[in-house]
């Protein structure tokens, strides 16, 4: 149960709230960020947004790119834990195309800022944070691949398409999506999943007596390159 506004007033009579104060700064940044770049914003723009001085900044964070962290992390936890409930729930590839492409765009309407900044603003995460946040990445990464290899396998998905550039095609599709898509427009998320998912389940699924949709097939030889191809 979230805790009332009462009940914090009470753990904090003096009126500062660590919890409250840090999330202010969360806020403060993603809006800049998303607006003006990492470069562009200082920490100074930062708290002055969030009415807070700079030394309840470095209270909670180190430095600038520690923040720029959080706002990452959070975002690619998020999907990290969709991911896990997405495959305990089914175990049929097709369902589980279906709920990838749709926590991949309905995220998108969730954490917009962070989904903003997590594609714009990664190169200026170092060291130990790059490497950690391009782990979580290569995960969600690695769950549309097994996907897609599991249904190749069961027989449900096409047989002459490779995983890996299958799964590139996916993720660059809902990832993009962040770019285009309007809160306010004619089509929600689930409208532009439920649109994706029939757009891609058509392109790589078999039919019943076992042809692929619209005839056709790639030459045999079709496969992915050993070294990355984006």
């Amino acid at each position: 149960m979230a805790e009332t506004t009462a009940a914090r007033r009470r753990r904090w009579p003096d009126g500062y709230d660590p919890e409250a104060t840090r999330m202010s700064i969360m806020d403060s940044a993603l809006a800049l960020f998303q607006a003006q770049g990492f470069d562009g914003t200082s920490i100074r723009e930062i708290v002055d947004r969030a009415h807070l001085t700079k030394g309840a900044f470095y209270h909670h964070f180190a430095t600038k790119e520690e923040l720029l962290w959080e706002i990452q992390n959070a975002y690619i936890e998020a999907q990290l834990n969709a991911i896990t409930e997405i495959m305990a729930a089914s175990d049929d590839p097709r369902v589980r195309v279906r709920e990838l492409i749709r926590v991949s765009l309905t995220s998108i309407a969730e954490f917009h800022p962070h989904v903003t900044i997590f594609y714009q603003e990664r190169r200026h995460l170092a060291g130990p944070r790059f490497t950690e946040v391009a782990a979580k990445r290569d995960q969600v990464e690695a769950a549309f691949n097994g996907v897609i290899r599991d249904g190749i396998e069961q027989g449900h998905f096409r047989s002459d398409l490779d995983p890996k550039i299958t799964t590139f095609g996916l993720v660059g599709m809902c990832a993009w999506a962040y770019q285009w898509y309007n809160p306010g427009g004619t089509f929600g998320t689930e409208d532009i999943a439920r649109h994706f998912s029939s757009m891609v389940l058509s392109g790589i699924s078999i039919v019943d007596d076992g042809t692929i949709p619209g005839g056709g097939a790639l030459a045999e030889d079709a496969t992915a390159p050993e070294t990355e191809i984006i």
